[in-house]
């Protein structure tokens, strides 16, 4: 694990400049000043390099039945990977072959990837929900159709067998560590080879610009779209990240971001790998179930740098309020603090830098992301300590952002070398997705922190397909409100969804942050969505937002819910971010509660 020394290093940012170009019919292009340079090589170069620098540095960690930590050096993953690679050689695998990688984070997921990558083998990691979850299968059905994996990967055979009722998986040559019937056991690949010259001349053929990966959207819109994922792609926006904000060198994390989402892969798990660093792989979630995993791995290991989504990082500052030897523990040696997914609240930010002062004695910069998985995912980000909410920061190095005026708001498209040449097997999507300049069409508005101050940076306003008009036609920027709720609410809502398409007015679906919400009753009850205090505080705040804005996104009605979003019903991703649609549709009773004149149980009259 790490030592106990304090750290004292503090990230080294990039300085806040953007290239700005204004056409005549208001679209605006803005660049990076920062030149990317050349992105002529493979993430798995990496592999020999500190096979051969740091052999006996740990690459991966996971824990293990008896609780403690199985560990794989970088001399040991090489070693592996090459003989995977062969072994699929050996088993008739060709470039361009698929592998559908059906579980989650491990170590052989993680070998059987780079192994696959680095013979030419395209590999798919797919959600393990679309299997072990109700309904999934569906989905699965639909990714399978379009990948034909000539391979599949799971970590137990008998946990994913549901999976072989998808008649283009079961055709596949399947692979698993626990070596269930009808499987080839993963450790037969691993086995030494007395030669692995067919690993190294398809390793030498894969070129940067072929396809790496696939990584599946979640659909949440329609059919999961397979994202291609070239060589260059990743490298570039791994590039551009670290010219922005230097890497740690030999970064240490515990994370546990899903592989099959592009936050989780490309950045998490391949910028260890490039950097030579060491990543635990975190077996909790920031879901009140599971959090106290997160909670012990981060206090054993105490990382360099963490990545979280904003439900993450309000349970992290709930644990170490109450006891801020956690936060010695985990906070010790971290020189940086990063989130995505979801815009953090305000008082989640003021809760870690005030947390972060107060016990290491240093202002831990917070920084914030944004990107998609047609981008690998790098678009922009703070490359400083970000204090408001919503700051996506800067374009990258390399990237050009076009920005088209939509009301108040810019709709963002984005072109570089980091952005996908398409979707697998589906040329209709990928002529969509591009305009006629060949910028990627990613579905977003933003706009500037500070309009006369350009290099402020840009704030994320909203999704496109999220927004909608009310029945008097009046457009409603979801972003923006759910945002400015947030923070009116100081807390108590952990997250909200709003309602109002072709109504009178918008109500308002939220969950509350049980920490917050029993700090503000005296007395708190066992059910805080009931608690008059609470349900006061939240008339007051929402009140007061009532006043600061509009009609068209005032707040009329609330309800606060009891259950939880589910995984299985779409309603919150393996990332934590709530889908507003798909709550919308999964609680259209509670919905329609919200507009119904007469008195209703639960409904709040703001």
């Amino acid at each position: 694990m790490g030592s106990s020394s304090m750290s004292t290093n503090a990230p080294v940012f990039a300085p806040k400049e953007v290239s700005l170009q204004r056409r005549s019919d208001g679209t605006l292009i803005l660049s990076s000043p920062i030149e990317l340079g050349e992105c002529d090589w493979r993430i798995t170069d990496f592999l020999p390099k500190w096979a051969k620098a740091a052999p006996d540095r740990i690459f991966l960690a996971q824990r293990n039945s008896s609780g403690g930590w199985d560990e794989i050096t970088y001399s040991q993953a090489w070693s592996l990977v090459q003989a995977v690679g062969q072994s699929l050689i050996e088993m008739d695998a060709k470039p361009s072959d698929n592998l559908a990688i059906l579980s989650g984070n491990s170590i052989e997921n993680a070998v059987m990837s780079f192994g696959a990558m680095s013979i030419g083998v395209v590999f798919a990691p797919v959600s393990p929900n679309y299997t072990l979850m109700p309904g999934g299968l569906a989905r699965l059905k639909d990714v399978a159709g379009v990948l034909r994996p000539k391979f599949v990967f799971v970590q137990s055979g008998r946990e994913f067998s549901a999976a072989r009722s998808i008649p283009e998986l079961k055709a596949a040559t399947w692979i698993s560590v626990d070596g269930a019937p009808e499987t080839v056991r993963y450790s037969d690949l691993t086995e030494k080879r007395s030669s692995y010259q067919g690993f190294e001349g398809a390793s030498r053929a894969v070129s940067c610009d072929s396809v790496a990966k696939v990584l599946f959207t979640s659909g949440s819109t329609g059919l999961p779209k397979g994202v291609l994922n070239t060589h260059r792609m990743m490298a570039s926006s791994l590039q551009m990240g670290s010219l922005l904000v230097a890497p740690s060198e030999a970064p240490v994390q515990v994370e546990w971001m899903p592989w099959h989402h592009t936050m989780g892969s490309n950045v998490i798990l391949h910028g260890i790998l490039k950097n030579g660093g060491t990543l635990y792989i975190d077996d909790g979630r920031p879901l009140p179930q599971l959090f106290h995993k997160t909670l012990l791995n981060l206090q054993e290991v105490s990382p360099t740098a963490m990545f979280n989504v904003p439900a993450g990082y309000n349970s992290l500052c709930d644990a170490i309020e109450k006891d801020s030897e956690i936060g010695a523990r985990i906070l010790k040696r971290l020189d940086r603090i990063s989130y995505a997914g979801a815009a953090i609240s305000q008082n989640t930010l003021e809760r870690l830098y005030r947390l972060t002062s107060s016990i290491t004695g240093r202002r831990i910069p917070v920084m914030s992301g944004y990107g998609t998985t047609e981008t690998a995912p790098t678009i922009s980000t703070t490359h400083w300590a970000t204090d408001r909410p919503g700051e996506i920061g800067l374009p990258a190095p390399g990237l050009q952002l076009k920005l088209l005026p939509v009301s108040d708001t810019y709709e963002v498209r984005v072109k570089g070398p980091n952005v996908t040449p398409g979707y697998l097997g589906r040329p209709d999507l990928t002529e969509q997705a591009f305009d006629e300049e060949g910028f990627y069409r990613i579905g977003d508005t933003v706009s500037f922190m500070d309009p006369e101050k350009p290099e402020s940076g840009l704030r994320f306003t909203g999704r496109i397909s999220e927004n909608f008009k009310l029945a008097n036609g009046t457009w409603v920027s979801i972003g923006n409100m759910r945002a400015a709720i947030l923070a009116a609410t100081r807390g108590v809502l952990s997250d909200v969804v709003i309602a109002g398409e072709n109504r009178e007015h918008c109500g308002l679906l939220c969950w509350l942050n049980p920490t917050e919400a029993a700090r503000i009753s005296p007395q708190p009850s066992s059910d805080l969505s009931s608690d008059p205090v609470v349900v006061q505080f939240l008339k007051d705040r929402l009140q007061e937002y009532n006043r600061t804005v509009g009609s068209s996104e005032s707040a009329h009605s609330f309800v606060l819910l009891k259950e939880p979003p589910s995984i299985a019903a779409g309603e919150i991703t393996d990332k934590a971010y709530v889908n507003q649609r798909a709550v919308l549709k999964c609680r259209s009773d509670q919905v329609e509660s919200l507009y119904c004149s007469a008195p209703t149980p639960g409904v709040i009259r703001v």
